[in-house]
């Protein structure tokens, strides 16, 4: 892959990426309630501990 990618940032390798979309007035509120629900303040932070949450609950294994 990294002959296809030869930039590829070392954080990224080995990942693969999942995009969603929502209209932009919902961006704001659900960075919101990401960081209100003490799930993080970007993002990804918020996503990654909110399905990690979720995960623990179905007893299976967590994202790294």
């Amino acid at each position: 892959m990294s002959d296809y990618y030869p930039n590829t940032q070392s954080s990224r390798r080995g990942k693969a990426a999942i995009t969603f979309f929502v209209k932009p007035e919902a961006k704001a509120a659900i960075r919101a309630a990401l960081a209100d629900g003490g799930y993080g303040t970007s993002y990804q932070e918020g996503i990654v501990n909110l399905l990690n949450e979720l995960l623990t609950r179905q007893q299976r294994k967590t994202l790294v």
